[in-house]
């Protein structure tokens, strides 16, 4: 069903300020797709969150990288729809960053504690303490495996700043998805003024 009302970059700000990190994914999703209706989706957070048995990092990838089959797309990684929670959900398949809020929701509403961890070029979560990878099926990663991530995105050495592994507030992941998109869509000779908008509101919002 469509929604009464357009997309606001306003709401993706309001959204991300109170830590409803899902909802404020899907309302920029909304510029995209104006006839997406956030509520099954995040229906469906909601649906695997109450599947996953235990309080560990295991317990998150049995319901969201095994039972549910998300992971990243290597066949059409810079594809915008890999940047778009709707699109993630339904194609299952996405980048780092998105399945990491994925990661982050579910864990949010099954009560485990879920992190984002930044790393220039890709994004992991600690995910019950554990440094996880939501992109390679969920898989527990040591601080060397990070730092050979690092080296495949940007190029160079293996490298590993500690300061990358420190959580970031839901505006700036928020940020980093729409700065992504915008990166999509110009790779694509494709310009969309709204993620321009986004962008800035998430960007005064933050300061």
């Amino acid at each position: 069903m469509s929604k009464a009302v357009s997309a606001d970059p306003k709401r993706v700000v309001e959204h991300s300020r109170a830590g409803r990190l899902a909802a404020a994914a899907l309302e920029f999703a909304r510029f995209a797709n104006p006839h997406l209706d956030p509520e099954p989706y995040l229906a469906r957070l909601q649906s695997m969150a109450e599947r996953v048995n235990g309080s560990t990092h295991l317990s998150l990838r049995r319901v969201i990288s095994i039972s549910e089959g998300l992971g990243g797309n290597v066949d059409d990684y810079h594809h915008p729809h890999n940047s778009l929670l709707d699109r993630v959900m339904d194609t299952r398949r996405g980048l780092p960053i998105s399945l990491s809020v994925v990661w982050i929701e579910v864990g949010r509403r099954a009560g485990l504690d879920v992190q984002p961890v930044p790393l220039p070029g890709h994004f992991l979560v600690y995910a019950a303490g554990q440094l996880c990878d939501p992109f390679h099926g969920g898989e527990a990663i040591g601080f060397d495996e990070a730092a050979g991530l690092v080296a495949q995105a940007l190029g160079g050495p293996p490298r590993l700043d500690r300061r990358w592994l420190d959580p970031v507030p839901d505006q700036h992941i928020i940020a980093r998805m729409l700065t992504n998109l915008d990166e999509a869509y110009a790779g694509r000779g494709e310009d969309h003024g709204w993620v321009a908008d986004c962008l800035h509101a998430v960007e005064v919002g933050q300061g």
